[in-house]
């Protein structure tokens, strides 16, 4: 009897579970398990300001022979620098950072992560860029200098700054498979990703 009892408990359980599922799936089909919030189209990360329709000034912003290197002083007088080499691209911006909940002067994006720091100020090349405007944008790689195999891009809408590096652009063209790294510097909220 004790084994009739544990098969006829079991066979309960799988009822109840079936049950469970099937009540969970009918009464709310889309429900399933937490995520972050959708990203836009064209893999932008939620919140990332679409830089598609800004005027491309690139050209008017390098300031290197050796390798690709971008420099640019944002509205609030962010001084940044982009740049993209065979062995690192990346972008960079030194100054008070608004929208924090912590002090920094300096944030970075590379092809490998991206995030705020306090520390000295970078070489005077990387220093006192043309100003980018709002509805500007520069970009290093397609479209633009490239040595690596990634491309970045930095715009200024208002008063945000906005860099994202997309990895092995060359290979992938920006698809949603690429990874990306970058920044937002808001003075509601600056966050990297």
């Amino acid at each position: 009897t004790w084994r009739r009892v544990m098969i006829a408990l079991a066979a309960v359980a799988v009822v109840i579970s079936g049950v469970a599922v099937a009540a969970r799936f009918f009464m709310h089909p889309s429900a399933g398990p937490a995520s972050a919030p959708p990203a836009a189209t064209s893999g932008l990360p939620h919140g990332f300001p679409d830089l598609n329709g800004f005027t491309d000034v690139s050209q008017s912003h390098e300031v290197s022979h050796h390798y690709a290197l971008a420099t640019f002083t944002s509205p609030t007088g962010l001084q940044c620098a982009m740049w993209s080499s065979r062995g690192d691209t990346a972008a960079f911006c030194f100054g008070p950072i608004p929208g924090l909940d912590h002090p920094a002067n300096q944030v970075y994006a590379g092809d490998y992560r991206a995030y705020f720091d306090q520390n000295r100020p970078p070489d005077t090349d990387k220093l006192n860029g043309k100003p980018l405007a709002s509805g500007e944008k520069v970009i290093l790689g397609a479209g633009g200098k490239l040595m690596g195999g990634d491309q970045i891009t930095c715009g200024v809408q208002d008063v945000v700054v906005a860099c994202m590096l997309i990895r092995d652009f060359r290979q992938n063209h920006g698809d949603d498979t690429a990874q990306r790294h970058g920044f937002v510097l808001d003075p509601q909220r600056s966050w990297t990703f």
